[in-house]
């Protein structure tokens, strides 16, 4: 559900929200506050030791500027550095949001008078309310009553009168991207029992029943095999639950490019025969996440006017051990025809990849881009809150890059050495699934998926570390799902 969102021209000493948030760089003083506001503030402020650190928040009571209880004072850092401000106030509304709910404050009013970037604070501090007001409680009646009682339900944005038609156009469009944001958190947070390889295409069916540009094509295992989706099936065939490849179509008239959108669709990851230790398996159920990054970015396509044709694949399964699943040791044929000897069961997903990507060439994009929680060993080199990019394409790499940093969402770009090639070698097929090295392994899941992509610029996202959180490390991302990606592909789309 999201905020009820306000843009309003009206001065400040007007406002009606509980908290009033005013921005604050290092060496400077807040703007758009009266001047006997701004002397009390800059007062307490000192009293405080506070300097507008980046991404910080003081909450100041009493100083009675329009009906607000509480002024907070977001933090933009150093002024010299722009790069970082939407950031900065991206996770100082968190923290915002956090602190409201807690104080169980529904209305926050954020003053951008005499602001530079008015569109793109309104467009991140939409973004910190939204996303840090998110709770996943479908199965809890608890949960949900607290969410609701304690949850903003109003955000009104102050702005020059000049600014205000820009403004609320640029925020409305946010609040219809983060829709997708939230469709992919859903689909993540679900426990497996609930999200089914079904339900993904129950979802994909839903989204192009909702646009006449969109159309869903859905191969059940018996028409997945005869498109040579071989591979992908015998990662399937462990499981009780019917496997699925998703064919979702984007296309505008007189489109200019096409871009192929994969996203590894594992709906529960056991680890098959090589099994996963037991001690953490309940979040296997986000090995869905590339593929839930498609779905959402796939239901606000529509929204966005893009002269791109747009295609979203995913093979949808679970990996599962029982009397029929595939086993170590065995050689398997991709969909382009390359030989994958299985070294170990828990490297299904760029398994089931190879098959998509192979498919995803066949419709001859323009660029292919890839999505997936596909290694532990990414998680370990950059930690829970980067995803590691690998590329075949320069240009592509810097476009992904710098639609990330928009968003604040963190991409590394990431090595493919030539050396390393050398891990990619079998003695009984073309490539192992698995190098039997303990080092590198992000690196050499990248070089195995570059097998299956021809020579179309491609770029693959490891998002193995933000996609779900166990801990709460920024301000508006809670613990499970975050949507990582939407946003950032939602950017590179737009820009592309």
């Amino acid at each position: 559900m999201s905020v009820l969102i306000k843009v309003d021209k009206q001065n400040v000493a007007q406002c009606e929200a509980e908290a009033l948030v005013v921005f604050m760089r290092k060496g400077e003083e807040v703007g758009g506050l009266s001047l006997t506001m701004k002397t009390k503030l800059k007062k307490v402020l000192k009293e405080r030791d506070f300097n507008g650190g980046w991404g910080q928040v003081e909450f100041v009571a009493g100083l009675g500027e329009g009906r607000s209880i509480f002024i907070a004072v977001v933090g933009l850092g150093d002024s010299e550095d722009k790069i970082n401000e939407a950031e900065g106030a991206r996770r100082g509304l968190g923290l915002v949001t956090l602190e409201a709910n807690r104080l169980k404050l529904k209305t926050i009013g954020v003053n951008l008078n005499g602001e530079r970037d008015v569109a793109e604070l309104s467009v991140a501090s939409l973004e910190g309310v939204e996303m840090s007001s998110y709770r996943f409680t479908k199965h809890s009646k608890k949960l949900d009553k607290q969410y609701k009682k304690n949850r903003i339900n109003k955000l009104t944005i102050f702005c020059e009168a000049k600014k205000v038609s820009d403004v609320r156009k640029r925020v409305l469009l946010a609040q219809k991207i983060l829709q997708g944001v939230i469709i992919t958190r859903d689909l993540v947070n679900q426990p497996a029992g609930h999200m089914s390889p079904k339900e993904l295409v129950k979802e994909a069916r839903d989204i192009a029943a909702g646009s006449p540009k969109i159309t869903a094509r859905i191969f059940n295992r018996v028409q997945a095999k005869k498109e040579g989706f071989t591979a992908f099936l015998a990662v399937a065939q462990g499981s009780a639950e019917e496997p699925y490849v998703i064919h979702l179509k984007y296309k505008p008239r007189n489109a200019r490019k096409k871009v192929s959108l994969v996203g590894k669709g594992i709906t529960f990851d056991s680890g098959g025969l090589s099994i996963k230790p037991s001690l953490g398996m309940e979040t296997m159920k986000d090995d869905m996440a590339g593929a839930a990054t498609v779905l959402g970015v796939f239901s606000v396509l529509d929204k966005l006017n893009l002269d791109i044709e747009v295609h979203g694949i995913i093979a949808t399964c679970e990996n599962m051990p029982s009397g029929s699943s595939y086993r170590p040791g065995d050689v398997l044929t991709a969909k382009n025809g390359k030989t994958i000897e299985v070294i170990n069961t828990d490297a299904e997903g760029r398994i089931t990849l190879a098959d998509a990507l192979s498919y995803a060439v066949e419709k001859k994009p323009d660029v292919i881009i890839d999505l997936a929680t596909l290694t532990g060993a990414c998680v370990v080199a950059l930690g829970e809150t980067v995803a590691g990019l690998w590329s075949t394409d320069k240009n592509l790499s810097l476009q992904l890059v710098e639609s990330a940093r928009k968003t604040g969402e963190s991409i590394e770009t990431m090595p493919m050495p030539q050396e390393y090639a050398v891990k990619l070698e079998s003695q009984v097929a073309d490539v192992p699934n698995l190098d039997s090295s303990r080092y590198g392994g992000a690196i050499t899941a990248a070089m195995f998926l570059r097998e299956f992509v021809d020579d179309i610029p491609w770029g693959h996202l490891d998002i193995a570390g933000p996609a779900f959180m166990e801990r709460q490390y920024i301000s508006y991302w809670d613990r499970g799902a975050t949507g990582f990606g939407v946003r950032t592909l939602v950017n590179f789309l737009r820009a592309y």
